[in-house]
């Protein structure tokens, strides 16, 4: 999986684009289990701990996106930490580019 498809399917995940809310939180804790799957932590090991809580049903997943491209999560974590600093019409526009430069 491409960066830019593992961005989008992160942001995507923790935003309701109907009414504009985005969970930043919830992506926020994203970009810290991809640092410690990073660091050499396995789901087994986050299996119990707070971190997960709230992306109970995604950190499996996670760890799949950072399996298929370990070199480029840095820039995959940064990319995310940008988009949360965003104002919302900012990350709609980024979501809208994204889904238009992937189809």
């Amino acid at each position: 999986m491409n960066q830019f498809n593992a961005f989008l399917e992160i942001v995507l995940k923790f935003t309701d684009l109907k009414w504009g809310q985005v969970r930043e939180d919830l992506i926020s804790k994203s970009i810290k289990v991809l640092r410690k799957y990073r660091e050499g932590k396995s789901p087994d090991e986050l299996k119990n701990s707070k971190l997960i809580q709230g992306i109970e049903d995604f950190y499996e997943r996670l760890y799949e996106i950072y399996k298929s491209d370990p070199d480029n999560v840095e820039k995959l974590t940064q990319a995310l930490g940008s988009f949360i600093k965003a104002p919302v019409p900012c990350k709609l526009k980024i979501i809208g580019i994204f889904e238009s430069l992937l189809k």
